[in-house]
């Protein structure tokens, strides 16, 4: 991986200096309108290709942006500019085209800076596209965990670990959602019977495979069951709910939430008890049982789910540090409460905030 600057000379470069043994080559950036924006020309030239005027493309931009009044300006011709030889890759969600060149044995994909189109594309074309050439090729199957550090993975799979052979790879990837447990091979029968051993170790921390989600997966439980879920949040500042409302259709389960940051708001809007914030504070056990409990209530859901604790990076003291965070789940028979430690990040304790509270949720679903 390198980064570089929009200038011609380091483009050429870099590619350059690609080892022989690669076979393909994927450049982002520099596909927009403006002077800067040369990694086309810059590719062009060094391919050995000419770049043509797309008079069809052209006018599809033009219509796409009538239809949001919107005029495209002549600046924008060259993103209507193809290759002779080459290939353009489809944006599916931008202006701006990609290009596809073969050249010295080499692939070379060139997608645009941007995160969004370049995901897109990098999903509909490249990979498609990459995967197609292999012939058999190496089988990657990501086992996704939560509520387990990486050492106590370690521990639990060590026998697994010890008896493994040359052709089988295991990895473990900690992050904010959990620890990601990626098996890989050449042979596919091989990865997926470690696959299923791993599986069988340690299966109350597994909540998908691959890409899934937490909240895919606690959608579709609420679905199957039939349940509503509503939260009261306080230190996560509502990003359980930005993580639910990000699956489609989650209205279906998903009711709403209630953002109870401040004590006023805890006692007015969520009827936690004056005397429960003076005598336990609003970090407690005792408080996030009321905001479970009453958001429940007033939202009419199935499920309350509620999150208070000290973000950070001020507010801790030596009885409550940073990092203290107390989760309930109420089902309208009995409330669950935990209580948490986590880091000293603010970002991070939001996150691990959110994830475990969620997988609070998962872990209730599997035993009802």
């Amino acid at each position: 991986h390198q980064t570089i600057g929009d200038n011609k000379e380091e483009i050429h470069s870099s590619l350059n200096q690609v080892s022989n043994d690669i076979r393909a080559v994927i450049i982002t950036g520099g596909l927009g309108p403006t002077h800067d924006d040369i990694t086309a020309i810059a590719l062009y030239e060094y391919t050995g290709d000419s770049p043509i005027f797309d008079e069809d493309y052209w006018q599809s931009l033009q219509k796409r942006l009538t239809k949001r009044n919107l005029k495209l300006p002549e600046i924008n011709r060259n993103q209507a500019m193809k290759p002779q030889k080459g290939n353009c890759i489809p944006n599916p969600v931008g202006s701006a085209r990609g290009l596809h060149f073969k050249t010295n044995d080499k692939e070379i994909f060139v997608l645009p800076g941007v995160p969004r189109e370049m995901k897109a594309m990098m999903t509909s074309y490249v990979l498609p596209w990459i995967k197609g050439q292999s012939s058999g090729g190496m089988t990657v199957t990501t086992i996704r965990t939560t509520g387990i550090m990486e050492s106590g993975l370690a521990e639990k799979l060590s026998e697994i670990i010890d008896a493994l052979i040359d052709n089988i790879k295991i990895a473990f990837l900690p992050q904010f959602t959990g620890v990601d447990i990626r098996v890989s091979g050449m042979d596919k029968t091989a990865v997926e019977q470690k696959v299923d051993e791993i599986s069988i170790q340690v299966d109350k921390y597994i909540y998908g495979h691959d890409t899934d989600r937490l909240e895919d997966i606690i959608g579709q439980m609420l679905n199957v069951k039939n349940l509503t879920l509503a939260t009261a949040e306080s230190c996560t500042g509502g990003l359980v709910g930005h993580r639910l409302t990000n699956v489609p259709g989650s209205s279906e389960y998903f009711l709403g939430g209630i953002i109870s940051y401040s004590n006023d708001i805890k006692e007015n809007n969520l009827d936690v008890a004056k005397s429960t914030l003076e005598k336990h504070g609003a970090v407690s056990g005792e408080t996030a049982t009321e905001m479970a409990e009453n958001v429940r209530l007033k939202l009419g859901s199935d499920l309350g789910l509620a999150i208070t604790g000290i973000a950070g990076p001020d507010g801790g003291t030596d009885e409550k540090p940073i990092g203290l965070t107390y989760i309930a789940l109420a089902d309208g028979k009995e409330t669950r409460v935990k209580e948490f430690r986590f880091l000293s990040d603010r970002k991070l304790n939001k996150n691990a905030s959110s994830q475990t509270a969620l997988n609070l949720v998962r872990i209730y679903l599997l035993n009802e």
